[in-house]
């Protein structure tokens, strides 16, 4: 019967030592988001990608220069329906064998086969690593700079997933959601500036703070505002809201619209995530909600 299990073969003019030690030097060719030890029998180590994969391997089979077995004990690919941990119990092959004046390396997920509903992310996924980080840090020593890329838009996607959002939802049409989002002044207060046009800059001043916006995008499906300056006088980090974004996505469904908000940077990490829910609460559900609905803001 075919094998059905994933595979990639690369070659390299490299020794057998040289392929082998760059495998066990998982941090420079698979992933920066890694636990543990990759190099001895019964080592474990995890690689987690928050929101997305979360893996647990352990070598179960070192043979110096020639072969390396890890087995996946535990996993979480969260991105798929059904069963995320179809890794798990999975095999990892790596298969070093000279061939001429170069080194043939061999990669077999056992179990990675057609019928897993991750196969096609995950083929593509074991190409990019496998094919071409890996090679390339077989090769030059050095990590890929795509494996850096790769690592930043992970880690804009995790921010994403982790910043504050919230929605809401009226009987009114989008342009009347995005008309009322606009009128910034009537559910938010304090504001200085022009705010319904794409680059119109507007400063929200309560008090001693101050978050000057700017609209980079605005239409009526989305409007996204870029901070471009702040004072967070309550803050020990003032500027924390500085290259962040506050979103407004709208959808129309029927006679309603429903607003979709974020603030794309405000996460439970930063100092200011507990006050400013709470604000953002009160202005996005309460107020602008009020205002699209009776016509007049609930402003502090």
């Amino acid at each position: 019967m075919e094998n059905r299990d994933y595979a990639i073969t690369v070659e390299v003019a490299k020794s057998s030592q040289e392929v082998f030690d760059a495998i066990s030097d998982v941090t420079n060719w698979w992933s920066k988001d890694f636990e543990g030890n990759s190099t001895k029998l019964n080592d474990e180590f995890t690689i987690n990608h928050p929101n997305a994969h979360y893996s647990k391997q352990r070598l179960i089979e070192v043979v110096p220069n020639k072969k390396v077995v890890w087995l996946v004990i535990d996993s979480n690919l969260n991105w798929i329906k059904s069963n995320k941990q179809e890794w798990t119990n999975t095999k990892m092959i790596f298969e070093v064998n000279p061939k001429d004046d170069k080194t043939e390396l061999r990669f077999t997920h056992e179990g990675l086969t057609p019928d897993k509903e991750c196969c096609a992310m995950c083929v593509k996924g074991w190409d990019l690593v496998v094919g071409n980080w890996l090679l390339h840090l077989i090769s030059t020593g050095k990590p890929s700079i795509d494996m850096a890329k790769a690592a930043e838009i992970r880690n804009q996607a995790a921010k994403a997933n982790a910043s504050f959002h919230s929605s809401i939802s009226a009987n009114i049409s989008a342009k009347e959601a995005f008309e009322g989002i606009c009128k910034v002044n009537e559910w938010w207060g304090n504001i200085e500036g022009e705010t319904g046009k794409l680059n119109d800059e507007f400063i929200y001043r309560p008090n001693d703070t101050w978050v000057k916006f700017k609209i980079t995008e605005c239409n009526d499906r989305k409007i996204i505002w870029h901070v471009t300056d702040c004072y967070l006088h309550f803050q020990t980090n003032k500027t924390e809201w500085t290259d962040t974004e506050v979103i407004f996505e709208i959808e129309e469904k029927g006679h309603s619209s429903r607003i979709n908000f974020k603030h794309l940077g405000l996460i439970p990490e930063v100092e200011c995530y507990e006050n400013c829910i709470k604000g953002w609460t009160h202005y996005f559900q309460g107020s602008l909600l009020q205002l699209l609905t009776t016509g007049k803001g609930q402003l502090k």
